[in-house]
């Protein structure tokens, strides 16, 4: 018999109890930061119609990673009869596109600005690699019909502050404008489309530097010597340039971006290190003005970043409807905090543990894990009446900080036996007090 495999498919992970944990105390946290700023929480399907995910709303890299789900039943009989497309639906890729879907498909009943956050997986069909996998988290947070820098600044200090409560130190705020980059493109007579794919080149800055774009332009002979040695020029110049530098490029964008800076100064006060980043691009097509990025030195690549996106919402026929969003890339954030001691499962872990002694007790050891339940005190039974021993090392095990118990005799006594595992302590607690002892013990 063939031994079918007990490991995750390739680019898929399992997680353990204490990672889960782990990434369930951040989940929550970042959300409960996000609606301290107004946002309200979303979920969006996972599959979407494949006529709207390849609809040009997720940029063409994008799209070429779908995971496709092929048509089910008598419907993909008969695209296999006719070789016709035999998929019909795929797993999102982000949560930006099902957003603009449903704002598209509901915004009569959708109040204006729309302030949401979404938080789940996504799903890439790319080449796995060490920090990159086919299912990962986004933890997304946009604002739907509102024009203005305040969304910018909105979204951005939400993010920013995740890392602030965390107490993250080198953390910078990146911030450019896509209209500021085609002016770039403008100035060096660069037909759109050619400088579209400059701009592809130029999103590697930060792995293959200054020489690296150079050379991948030189050899995609996508700029004439000319416009080449001018670009190169500029490229170099951006390197310790300021946002004034480029006003006689575009005023419109940098007048923004300047504007963005000061509202964002409370952050810099914190140490919160906001740049100008003239070179930065982010890989979406739908961007259409301001774009960031959050980078930390530890760390290649960002640790969040986005957008506004003013045009997407045309493709499902909706006009007048500017956006801005950006997304926490939650696998990198969870890993800098796991490596700074920052982040951990205790908080989620039992507060108390109830052995069995045999089974007759169970009822009542189960209506009293239920009582400090209802008081908010995370309790664990154990379901079988095993060896003590046995019982004790699962307690242990699992670093429960309490053991309650109660045998005959304690039954007998109308008491429990609480045992407090860092010391060995144990003291005798009469029913009538073991609510609120255990109460003052567990929040304290």
């Amino acid at each position: 018999m063939t031994k079918i495999p007990t490991v995750p498919p390739s680019g898929f992970r399992d997680f353990s109890p204490d990672e889960s944990a782990a990434r369930q105390e951040l989940m929550e946290t970042i959300a409960k930061i996000y609606r301290t700023h107004g946002f309200q929480g979303i979920s969006m399907s996972a599959l979407e119609n494949l006529s709207t995910l390849q609809g040009k709303g997720g940029g063409t890299d994008n799209e070429k990673l779908i995971f496709k789900v092929m048509k089910r039943g008598e419907q993909l009989e008969k695209a296999l009869q006719s070789q016709s497309e035999i998929a019909d639906l795929g797993l999102r890729f982000d949560l930006t596109l099902p957003l603009a879907r449903y704002y598209a498909n509901s915004q009569s009943t959708l109040p204006r600005p729309f302030k949401v956050f979404q938080m789940g997986s996504v799903w890439r069909a790319d080449r796995p690699q060490k920090g990159r996998y086919r299912e990962f988290t986004q933890c997304d947070v946009d604002i739907l019909g509102s024009k203005e820098i305040g969304a910018e600044a909105d979204a951005i200090s939400a993010i920013v502050e995740v890392f602030h409560h965390y107490g993250l130190e080198g953390v910078e705020v990146h911030i450019n404008d896509r209209r500021l980059l085609a002016k770039w493109g403008e100035s060096l007579m660069v037909a759109p489309d050619v400088w579209a794919q400059v701009l592809v080149v130029l999103d590697k800055l930060d792995k293959i530097a200054v020489d690296g774009v150079c050379k991948e332009l030189f050899e995609k002979n996508l700029l004439n010597s000319d416009q080449q040695k001018k670009f190169e020029t500029l490229l170099r110049a951006a390197e310790n340039a300021k946002a004034e530098d480029f006003q006689s490029l575009d005023t419109e964008s940098v007048g923004s971006m300047l504007e963005l800076v000061s509202l964002l100064n409370d952050y810099k006060k914190l140490g919160t290190k906001i740049v100008f980043n003239p070179t930065l691009v982010r890989g979406q097509d739908y961007y259409t003005g301001t774009i960031f990025e959050l980078r930390h030195a530890s760390l290649a690549g960002s640790l969040a970043g986005g957008g506004r996106y003013n045009r997407l919402l045309e493709i499902f026929g909706t006009q007048d409807t500017p956006a801005f969003g950006g997304s926490i890339g939650f696998e990198r954030l969870y890993l800098l905090l796991l490596e700074q001691g920052k982040l951990g499962a205790s908080t989620l872990a039992p507060q108390v543990f109830f052995p069995l002694f045999e089974a007759s007790l169970r009822g009542k050891v189960s209506s009293l894990a239920a009582s400090l339940r209802r008081k908010g005190i995370r309790a664990d039974v154990f379901p079988d009446a095993a060896k003590l021993k046995n019982q004790f090392k699962y307690a242990g095990e699992r670093k429960i900080p309490y053991v309650a118990s109660l045998g005959g005799d304690e039954l007998a006594k109308g008491i429990v036996k609480l045992k407090t595992m860092s010391s060995g302590e144990e003291k005798e607690i009469a029913f009538t007090d073991f609510e609120n002892e255990m109460e003052k013990l567990c929040k304290a």
